[in-house]
């Protein structure tokens, strides 16, 4: 059962003043912008579920007249409620909505954009903070500088809040693995931090999984759809009762490809190489201090010495 809403905009009478965000202003607030291969889409998405949306055509020109679409959220309880984009009077093309409040820590929106009958399709995990809150970890994401980096077992590497994780995958089994890291990119074990991880993946599908901790404490694992070939994943980390979130790769103002030919998120390895890291460093006085919207992935881990000697080759 789906839960229609239809979002009327009306214009106080006499009242000439224009609307808040246009083509024009869309992309400077915080926006999320997604290339597919028909065109681009700006989202600004806010916590309290009001969505504004603006579709491009390939050429980069704002599709001013004609374009239509709906949005679809899962909420934690409930069944799935779909809202309808309508048109902002003036604006040079901007779309609204209001989904509800993004009360989960990853909440997964589909949506579908029409313009001259030629669908645009996609998947939109966001965090309790909406698109501002990936805009925020995007700038600690450049700032890190890890982007031509990979981690000790061939995987991807992303800054969420102040730690640094690896993502590794089998794409035969599904079985994914994510890694804390220290300063030096070394496995370290989470001691007694309560860490809790999920991914929000998008491709040829899309999914939310939560992983759990490895029995000996070596990394989180959990199984995904290998089938989907991830284009954009999204990492969330809860350490206690604070939530930090990422969107793997982004940097402000970067475009997120998800097109037919965007390249699939590099954490499929089926062979993993675990080199002497994996002999997890033991931390003592582990100080580790939140701040709420903030890190670098840098700081926490005070380690300098690096492990010798060679690697052993292990297969999922």
């Amino acid at each position: 059962m789906l839960v229609a809403i239809a979002l009327s905009v009306a214009v106080a009478p006499g009242c000439s003043k224009g609307p808040e965000v246009t083509s024009e202003n869309i992309a400077e607030q915080a926006a999320l912008i997604e290339q597919h291969d028909g065109g681009s889409v700006v989202w600004r998405v806010k916590p309290d579920g009001q969505v504004m949306a603006l579709l491009k055509a390939p050429d980069g020109k704002p599709i001013e007249q004609g374009v239509t679409g709906t949005m679809t959220v899962k909420p934690k309880t409930g069944d799935p409620v779909t809202a309808t984009l309508v048109p902002v009077e003036k604006s040079g093309g901007v779309l609204t909505a209001t989904l509800p409040k993004l009360d989960d820590e990853l909440t997964e929106v589909s949506y579908t954009l029409l313009a001259a009958d030629k669908p645009i399709q996609g998947t939109l995990h966001l965090p309790k903070g909406g698109t501002e809150e990936l805009f925020a970890s995007a700038k600690v994401s450049a700032e890190a500088k890890l982007d031509d980096k990979k981690g000790p077992n061939g995987g991807v590497l992303q800054v969420v809040g102040e730690d640094t994780v690896e993502i590794v995958a089998n794409d035969a089994t599904g079985e994914v693995r994510v890694y804390l890291l220290d300063d030096n990119l070394q496995v370290v074990k989470p001691e007694n931090r309560k860490i809790k991880i999920k991914l929000g993946l998008s491709g040829s599908g899309a999914e939310v999984i939560e992983l759990s901790p490895h029995t000996e404490g070596l990394y989180f694992e959990g199984k995904l759809n290998a089938q989907i070939k991830p284009k954009k994943m999204t990492v969330v980390l809860v350490d206690g009762d604070v939530v930090h979130t990422a969107l793997w790769g982004h940097h402000p103002g970067k475009v997120v490809v998800i097109g037919v030919g965007a390249p699939v998120i590099a954490i499929f390895v089926n062979t993993v190489v675990w080199v002497a890291p994996v002999v997890v460093v033991k931390h003592k006085h582990h100080h580790h201090h939140h701040h709420k919207g903030k890190g670098k992935g840098k700081g926490k881990w005070k380690v300098k010495a690096k492990a010798k000697g060679g690697s052993i080759k292990i297969s999922f």
